[in-house]
């Protein structure tokens, strides 16, 4: 069965439109404007009846909400500016262009000299002299040759060799086949 191409969509970068001409990003920036608008009209008309000067400070943050959402200069809305803005007070003003350095090893050749503490120095050397470090030393070089010899002379060996007899044959060994012994049942 053959694979029907999929359509890909190649306006990505377009906001989806909620209302009209409208796209969820500016509808939020007008709801939340509008409800800090509201908080503080409400706000205020529990102290007592508004004015209209009072009402007009009240509803500011709709303005400013609505201007936000809806301005575009060369394409760029306020928002965004606002934003480019904050970051450029971080970065520099003037950017150079220079290759990127790499990765420095540096490479020491010889092992730096180590000034040892003459207490330190002294626990070494009495810890090199000690009995269990000659037996330590003693097990781990194993015994003499020459010894080895005279213990196989006087040892007997487990196996005796006179036992033991190998021959030749003439099938090989793969023709050979264990017995069939069925799995044990877990039932």
């Amino acid at each position: 069965m053959a694979i029907d191409p999929v359509k890909i969509p190649q306006n990505v970068y377009v906001e989806d439109r909620i209302i009209g001409p409208i796209t969820l990003r500016q509808l939020m920036i007008v709801m939340i404007s509008v409800g800090i608008s509201y908080a503080i009209w409400a706000a205020m008309k529990t102290g007592g009846p508004v004015s209209t000067a009072q009402t007009s400070m009240a509803w500011t943050p709709t303005v400013i909400g609505i201007v936000f959402a809806f301005v575009k200069i060369n394409g760029i809305s306020l928002l965004r500016i606002v934003l480019l803005s904050i970051e450029r007070l971080d970065k520099p003003a003037t950017r150079i262009w220079i290759p990127r350095q790499g990765i420095h090893i540096n490479i020491v050749t010889k092992a730096p000299r180590q000034k040892k503490n003459q207490a330190v120095q002294k626990k070494t050397e009495q810890k090199g002299n000690t009995q269990i470090g000659e037996l330590s030393r003693v097990l781990d070089q194993g015994p003499a040759e020459n010894e080895l010899e005279n213990d196989e002379q006087q040892v007997q060996k487990p196996v005796n060799r006179n036992r033991i007899k190998a021959e030749k044959r003439e099938k090989p060994v793969d023709d050979i086949a264990p017995p069939f012994i069925p799995p044990p049942s877990h039932a």
